[in-house]
């Protein structure tokens, strides 16, 4: 019994001291946690407006869903002013929504389509005692954690700006504590096969050098 016993503490020792010394690491369960900041992966969107004299539609000639290249043909529009022009892709993306159809009479200003372009990001909230660590322009590695085989892209900081005061986690001053801030910080980066708007992108701070 005094053997066993003897034994348990002993491992209850180790586990002590190994906790302790992960938690001064910043190795710790709770650290780790803290140090990985997860946002929503979503795309960037651009709407095409009819730039024309008014007209009717004759042709749409892409789909909900379809890969677009820069100056592709969107659109046939035929107008008692300048005739059947074309409406092209400003840029390369794919399709994420169209508002006209054949038939229907347009004006100057009207939006056509709404393009999914080939670029990602993700917001993350980060507290002000992190914040240090990022800059705008700086490349840092995002992770997917959640897909079958866990993907790693490089992405680059675009904007560093105060979050919306309803980000701001409010303490009580009757206890002496500050209100903890946070910055709303956008990673943008290219499309691939392997990513879809709406996954889980997660950056770990721990791996970012001031």
């Amino acid at each position: 019994m005094k053997i066993k016993a003897g034994l348990y503490i002993g491992i209850a020792i180790a586990l002590i001291v190994g906790g302790s010394l992960l938690a001064i690491k910043g190795k710790d369960a709770v650290s780790q946690a803290e140090s990985r900041k997860q946002g929503i992966l979503d795309a960037e969107q651009k709407t095409i407006f009819y730039q024309n004299s008014p007209g009717s539609i004759v042709e749409v000639s892409v789909a909900v869903g379809d890969s677009i290249k820069q100056g592709e043909v969107l659109f046939k529009v035929k107008s008692a002013e300048e005739g059947e022009t074309d409406v092209l892709a400003p840029e390369d993306g794919s399709v994420n929504r169209i508002v006209v159809k054949p038939g229907d009479q347009i004006q100057l200003g009207m939006p056509m389509a709404v393009l999914q372009k080939n670029n990602f990001y993700t917001d993350l909230y980060i507290q002000e005692s992190e914040i240090q660590k990022l800059k705008v322009n700086q490349s840092i590695d995002v992770h997917f954690p959640y897909l079958n085989h866990p993907s790693e892209v490089t992405g680059v900081v675009t904007s560093i700006a105060a979050a919306p005061q309803f980000a701001s986690l409010r303490m009580s001053r009757e206890k002496g504590q500050a209100d903890l801030n946070m910055f709303l910080v956008r990673i943008a980066m290219d499309a691939n096969a392997d990513l879809l708007p709406g996954m889980t992108a997660e950056v770990k701070l721990d791996e970012v050098t001031d």
